[in-house]
């Protein structure tokens, strides 16, 4: 069954508030001090408005420009602040808050390469800090440099051990270099301290699934889903987990019950017929195919499935319809070739099947069972030397084949060559003790030689191998009735 990966990341960009520099115009100082009151009272918008009137009448002033910088990145205004901040730490090349500020509204730019440098800087001026080292991870893992996001998450777990999200993003890391063992055990992390986190749970869920972890999965994977029935990833993900440690009876409840929100979902269809079948509903499992069918025509697996389930309750037409369709999907596919001939057989258009057989043939001359069925056809078709020749040539590669040494008997004892026939019936009962039409054949031949009593042996062990079998029942019942 099917499952999607899924993995988010979660990034955190912290702001700084800076300290007032010392030393400013006294008039300067007490507008700032009302500015920044403003601010800590909540009134964002009438702290921005104070300072860029402060900044009017003073746009030098570091304090001025990195407060309204920083108001600015809390509006989402990144490139105004910029040019304060540049200016700013140009003023306070040490200042850690200002620093800090010009790297995240570098980052909301996307100018990530000049927020890579700030950071860098960051994290030497002051070694402990976590932000600084996380949002350099992130901006490796957007780049793609995943062993370098791996070192710099890592690092910042040791500054801040208990934070989620730094385990999370360490698991992004990890788990799209494909290192899915790496990437469960930090998403495991996450998950754990923040358990109300669907996101988190998901994670760790998907890539325990990815380390063939399926035991472990389900549990996340239960919250998840409990945190967000509609998420469809996750509840098919869920259902597969079942499925695959044995929970079949609990995979198909929970797909059932989302057949109403997951009405126009393929692949929850597919999953219900497979498992309507293994319950052996037959009829449901049709039901499902047909609806998957409906909403992904073209998907191979659906249509096999479907055409084999006509085939089983007898509904060859149907079947044959479905695996014409998928001959036309997937001409070179042996399996829907073979499936398709077995369908054209039971309608009786041998002609059709003869033809796929031998462009199977065309292709593998060596398909045994293919060789088999093409020669039995031609036989059944009156076509014997062709029949023979066929049975021949599976010999050629496999000398103990039971079908073809019965099939060359067959054709010594049309023509009354009885010994050459026997022959050829003893080494098929040599090559398989079970073989039931090797016994009914060579008890026919020794009828033909008089040798009556021998022949009802024969069959009296063929029927007692196999009771089902009409022709060795038919025979027994006729040499025994004719005295």
């Amino acid at each position: 069954m099917r499952t999607m990966k899924w993995v988010s990341v979660v990034a955190v960009l912290g702001l700084a508030v800076g300290a007032l520099a010392q030393d400013p115009p006294r008039e300067t100082t007490q507008q700032i001090v009302d500015a920044i009151a403003l601010y800590k009272a909540g009134n964002e918008s009438g702290a921005t408005k104070a300072f860029e009137d402060i900044y009017k009448s003073d746009p030098k002033n570091a304090d001025v420009l990195s407060w309204l910088g920083f108001l600015y990145l809390r509006a989402d205004r990144a490139k105004d602040a910029a040019p304060l901040l540049e200016r700013a730490s140009e003023a306070r090349p040490k200042d850690l808050e200002i620093a800090t500020n010009l790297g995240n509204a570098y980052m909301k730019e996307g100018a990530e390469d000049k927020a890579l440098h700030q950071y860098q800087l960051v994290s030497q001026m002051n070694p402990k800090m976590f932000e600084a080292w996380y949002n350099i991870g992130n901006i490796y893992l957007h780049e793609k440099n995943y062993k370098a996001a791996e070192d710099a998450y890592t690092h910042a777990a040791t500054l801040r051990a208990d934070d989620p999200f730094i385990y999370n993003n360490l698991g992004v890391a990890y788990d799209t270099s494909h290192d899915y063992p790496h990437a469960a055990e930090n998403f495991e992390k996450a998950a754990r301290m923040s358990p109300s986190n669907a996101t988190f749970m998901k994670n760790a869920a998907m890539a325990l699934l990815r380390a063939r972890q399926t035991d472990a999965a389900i549990p996340f994977l239960e919250k998840a889903h409990a945190a967000d029935a509609a998420d469809s990833t996750v509840s098919l993900a869920l259902g597969d987990a079942y499925s695959k440690v044995g929970r079949r009876s609990d995979a198909l409840h929970l797909y059932e019950s989302l057949k109403d929100s997951l009405n126009d979902n393929a692949t929850l269809w597919y999953n219900l017929g497979v498992l309507r079948a293994q319950k052996g509903d037959a009829g449901g499992a049709i039901d499902a195919y047909q609806r998957a069918e409906q909403l992904a025509p073209d998907d191979l697996d659906t249509l096999n499935n479907l055409g084999l389930l006509f085939y089983d309750q007898g509904r060859y037409a149907e079947s044959k319809t479905i695996f014409d369709k998928l001959r036309g999907l997937n001409p070179n596919s042996r399996e829907t070739l073979m499936n398709l001939s077995a369908a054209e057989v039971k309608l009786g258009d041998l002609k059709s099947a003869i033809e796929i057989w031998k462009a199977i043939l065309a292709g593998e001359p060596n398909r045994t069972k293919v060789r088999i069925a093409l020669a039995n056809a031609e036989w059944v078709n009156g076509d014997f030397d062709a029949a023979k020749s066929d049975y021949a040539r599976v010999l050629d590669f496999e000398p103990k084949n039971p079908d073809a040494l019965n099939g060359v008997g067959l054709y010594y004892l049309k023509d009354n060559k009885l010994d050459v026939a026997e022959h050829n019936f003893r080494a098929a009962i040599n090559a398989d003790s079970k073989f039931v039409p090797a016994y009914n054949n060579l008890a026919i031949a020794y009828e033909r030689e008089g040798k009556k009593a021998d022949a009802i042996s024969l069959l009296q062990k063929a029927v007692q191998i196999d009771p089902t079998n009409k022709d060795a029942k038919a025979n027994l019942d006729r040499m025994k009735g004719s005295g």
